[in-house]
């Protein structure tokens, strides 16, 4: 952990901790619950309770816009938020604190949708600024670094995912990540001073929790009218999505437009 985890760039970064589905008895069968992540200073915050209108933008897409988000054709300020798009805001100053660890503090949100279980589905995050009043469109929405991470692929939870590391160092890097003719390179974007290269790691996805439902026809505890299953089985999810929270994150962070690669 750190000054590159907090975030070096116009807007703090933000990370996608863990990701949980579970199945319901709902018109839309599929729960999806997303713990985002984000991290400061303990003793000088550079974004709590500092940056007036700071807040988190999380989209989950499964249509052709995710190929225009991973190419850069579109970015979040191009989809609106609502229940058609799937899309959720939330004030960074809402975020619960979590827990402190060498020098920084660690802040978590929850951020969650019902949704019919999709062949593809990928979800996008970033903190941006918004009513800055230029009278320009463009400019009255200011978007940081976003990250991003698949969910579903062929109608199957995504099961890999991965990390960016620094051979240089041979430590762990949690910045902003541009993809570079000679590969991958910190930073969201190339510029002509030195800045170092980046090796990406595959690994399995520990961040994804799938709650496995119960045999056809069963019958959760307490019977089917008492409601005490749905309870025990929401409060156990919720507190395996409160031990998850406290890991540190594997998710690199995509430039300031969309990734080119989604991990």
């Amino acid at each position: 952990m750190n000054d590159m985890t907090v975030g070096m760039e116009n807007l703090p970064n933000v990370f996608i901790d863990n990701i949980s589905i579970a199945r319901n008895t709902l018109p839309f069968n599929t729960r999806i619950r997303v713990v985002i992540k984000m991290f400061d200073y303990a003793d000088k915050p550079s974004w709590r309770n500092k940056i007036s209108d700071l807040k988190v933008k999380c989209s989950f897409i499964e249509d052709e816009r995710i190929e225009s988000l991973n190419s850069g054709e579109i970015s979040l300020y191009d989809i609106q938020v609502g229940a058609v798009n799937r899309t959720l805001i939330e004030s960074c100053d809402d975020f619960s604190f979590r827990n402190r660890v060498e020098g920084y503090e660690i802040y978590t949100k929850i951020f969650e949708i019902n949704i019919i279980q999709p062949n593809n589905l990928n979800v996008y995050v970033a903190c941006f600024i918004d009513g800055l009043e230029f009278g320009i469109p463009q400019f009255d929405k200011f978007y940081g670094p976003m990250a991003a991470e698949k969910i579903y692929v062929g109608g199957v939870a995504n099961e890999v995912s991965g990390y960016f590391y620094n051979p240089e160092t041979n430590e762990e890097y949690g910045g902003p990540v541009h993809q570079h003719s000679s590969g991958y390179m910190e930073g969201s974007e190339h510029i002509d001073t030195a800045h170092a290269g980046l090796r990406y790691v595959s690994e399995d996805n520990y961040k994804m929790i799938v709650a496995t439902p119960p045999p056809q026809g069963a019958e959760t505890p307490g019977g089917p009218q008492s409601g005490q299953g749905n309870a025990e089985q929401e409060e156990q999810e919720e507190q395996l999505a409160e031990d998850l929270a406290g890991v540190d994150p594997n998710i690199g962070i995509a430039d300031n437009g969309p990734p080119t690669e989604i991990y």
